[in-house]
This record gives structure tokens, sequence and C-alpha cells, in this order.
């Protein structure tokens, strides 16, 4: 009996052995988090869920923190210059001192703004993150024309490919990336020495 419990546990490393080596290897460049300090400073100063801040981040520029759109949005969060000083004046900053390459600057504007929309539009994700994409002033007038909204909150049409497209694979990175934050905290509360252990305390029984 106790030889079958030890076999288990020593599937149990293995698998876990194998989860970290997925994790240490693997999704570091599946799903990146970089700049999680940022993002964990951002997102909870402004209310926002760290997952949903890294689904914007992977799909807006995969964490290139310099590069520039065709629209001339910039960096991390793609903020566009005139957002970003629109922003960056409501926010008690100097507009004329920004730079959205600076993954602090960037990272901060945009869970601002994330905040922004998401306070405007009643706290509906796809309808904050359609604004994000195409505008607040579009969405807005979305949201004001019944056959696009039922209830003038919740978007049952987005006109636009392109944003409804957005909408949907930021809405998909941010499970995935929801299940890499669960998984990163599982693994630090769970050392891999408990399981060697515990492994080895039964190896002893049975001997």
């Amino acid at each position: 009996m106790i030889r079958c419990i030890r076999k288990l546990f020593t599937l149990a490393v293995v698998l876990v052995l194998l989860a970290a080596f997925g994790y240490s290897v693997v999704l570091p460049r599946v799903l990146p988090l970089q700049y999680q300090d940022i993002v964990e400073q951002y997102a909870a100063e402004y209310g926002l869920e760290e997952a949903f801040v890294y689904g914007v981040i992977f799909c807006e520029s995969h964490f290139e923190p310099d590069v520039i759109s065709s629209a001339d949005a910039v960096g991390l969060m793609q903020v566009t210059e005139e957002t970003g000083k629109w922003a960056a004046a409501q926010m008690g900053l100097d507009p004329a001192t920004i730079d959205l390459t600076d993954p602090d600057t960037n990272i901060h504007i945009g869970c601002w703004y994330l905040s922004w929309l998401t306070e405007k539009f009643g706290g509906v994700s796809e309808t904050v993150l359609a604004g994000y994409n195409a505008g607040h002033g579009s969405v807005a007038r979305w949201l004001a024309d019944e056959e696009m909204s039922w209830d003038g909150i919740t978007l049952d049409e987005i006109p636009y490919e392109e944003t409804k497209s957005y909408v949907k694979r930021v809405k998909l990175a941010e499970q995935a990336y929801r299940l890499r934050l669960r998984l990163q905290a599982y693994l630090e509360e769970t050392p891999l020495g408990v399981y060697a252990d515990r492994t080895a305390d039964l190896e002893g029984n049975e001997e």
C-alpha cells in the first residue's frame, strides 16, 4: 500500500516538475509577464484586474515598448499622443514631458484610461475594450443606437470588424493570463520541495 502511495507521489512530483518546466520555459515565451511590478501597481491603483491589463498589452504591442502603429499609437498599451496628452492633463501630469515609450508612463496612462472608460461605460469590459480600440465617442454613438444596443450599456453589435476582432482577442488573452497568474501564485505557494520531502518520508516508512 505504501509502495503504491509512494509511486503516486513520485508521479505527482514528475507532473509538478513538468508543470514547472512549462511554467519557467514555455509560458514566458507564450504569455510573458514583463513589467509585472508596474502592472500590479497601476492595476491596483485604478481598480483593474491584472489579467485584463495584460490582455490589452499582449494584443496591443506584445510587450514591445517602442512599437508605433500605423495610427501613431505608441508603446506597450498603444496610446496615441493626443490621448496621452489629454489623459496626462486629467491625471495632473505635465503633458509636455510624458514619454509614451517609457513602460511606466505608458502603463500608467493606459491603466488610467481603461479605468476612465470603465467608469464611463458602466464597467462592461467588452464595451470598455471597444472604446479603447475605436474611441469612446464612437462607442457612445453605438450605445445610443437601438440597433446596436438594447439597453444603452452593452453592445449587441460592433460595426467595426477590427474592433469586434480586437475585443474577442483581448478577452481570450485576459482569460489566458488569468490562468497564468493563478498558476504562478500556486507554484509560488507550493514549492517542489514539499513533494520531494513527502516522497522521502514515504520511502523511509517503507523501509
